[in-house]
């Protein structure tokens, strides 16, 4: 029998009552008091100099300003004896403050890192010490991997557009070596007009590359509709052999400017364990658009503060384009 309209109205009042509500429980914990520190961040790389970032660490309970990197004083030492004082960072204007009433002028903020003037050299142990104004020292040490073994042929393709590349990898005794592998291809961009071409300065970028083999497929996590672009892999199931694998990857489309086509360069790099897992952990996690995805721990060997001091060494076998033609800016497409 239906209910009386006088009834029906006093259950819609109820659920618009209930609905209202919130009954969401409340817990009411005391957070612990934030200690603001730094934050120590560099991959240091044979043969390179030192680039370091310093910063503040941040809030988790967001009572305070987002973290911004600080001026310090960054001192490199190797196997514990000082060997080089870093140069600040760049300086940028502070957008987020307003300008100085007097001047009109926006303060200037650290916005770059700390860069280095001794190349690290691979096999070394360094330590990365920062002392930041207002906070505790902080320090992170690592050891230089060994320069990886490689060996890079190409072969011939049956497919003109392709070209097939033999790496191989010598791993030496000891399981626990860990390694990345990419293709990296050389651009040089002209302009051109009356009176002649200027060349811009070269730049190499990472390119997609195929590969059959199981070791290298297994191990990626950076996949594209066509190819992978960086493959890290540990020596476990090659320990102490030469391990030998093809890749493949395509000749240059040639773009309007570019002198550099197809110039390519195979480039693989020995890694750290700490550098090596922050990779995995950081693709497995399956970013910040992940729903599912939890906060992790990631790896820091920094003392007295957070962040991480790795460390690489690259060894790499450049390769030519086999026809190298150049398109002015400009000129019509074909």
């Amino acid at each position: 029998m239906p209910l009386p309209l006088r009834r029906w109205l006093a259950v819609a009042a109820l659920a618009l009552a209930l609905g209202a509500c919130d009954f969401t429980p409340v817990l009411d914990i005391e957070t612990p008091a934030y200690e603001p520190v730094a934050v120590l961040q560099a991959v240091l790389a044979a043969d390179s100099v030192a680039t370091v970032w310093v910063s503040e660490s941040r809030d988790p309970y967001g009572r305070s300003a987002p973290a911004r990197e600080r001026a310090a004083t960054v001192t490199l030492l190797r196997d514990g004896r000082p060997v080089d004082v870093l140069a600040p960072g760049d300086r940028c204007p502070d957008y987020d403050r307003p300008p100085n009433p007097e001047t009109g002028l926006f303060e200037t903020v650290p916005c770059g890192p700390h860069r280095g003037a001794v190349p690290v050299e691979a096999g070394g142990t360094y330590t990365v010490r920062a002392e930041v104004e207002g906070l505790p020292d902080v320090e992170g040490t690592v050891t230089v991997p060994a320069r990886p073994s490689l060996a890079v042929v190409e072969e011939a393709s049956a497919d003109e557009r392709e070209r097939r590349f033999r790496v191989t990898l010598t791993d030496p005794a000891g399981r626990g070596d860990r390694y990345a592998l990419s293709v990296l291809r050389t651009y040089v961009t002209q302009s051109c007009g009356d009176e002649g071409c200027v060349e811009f300065e070269a730049q190499r970028f990472p390119t997609t590359f195929t590969t059959n083999d199981p070791t290298l497929l297994a191990a990626a996590r950076d996949v594209f509709d066509n190819g992978l672009r960086f493959v890290t892999f540990p020596d476990e199931t090659f320990d102490g052999d030469a391990r030998s694998f093809v890749v493949m990857t395509s000749q240059e489309r040639y773009s309007y400017g570019d002198s550099g086509q197809g110039a390519l360069t195979v480039q693989l790099a020995a890694l750290v364990e700490d550098v090596y897992d922050i990779y995995q952990i950081t693709y497995f996690g399956g970013g910040d658009d992940n729903p599912f995805a939890e906060p992790v721990n990631l790896p820091s060997n920094v003392v007295g503060g957070y962040g991480l001091v790795g460390a690489v060494s690259v060894a790499e076998v450049a390769f030519e384009p086999p026809r190298a033609r150049v398109v002015p800016l400009g000129a019509p497409a074909r």
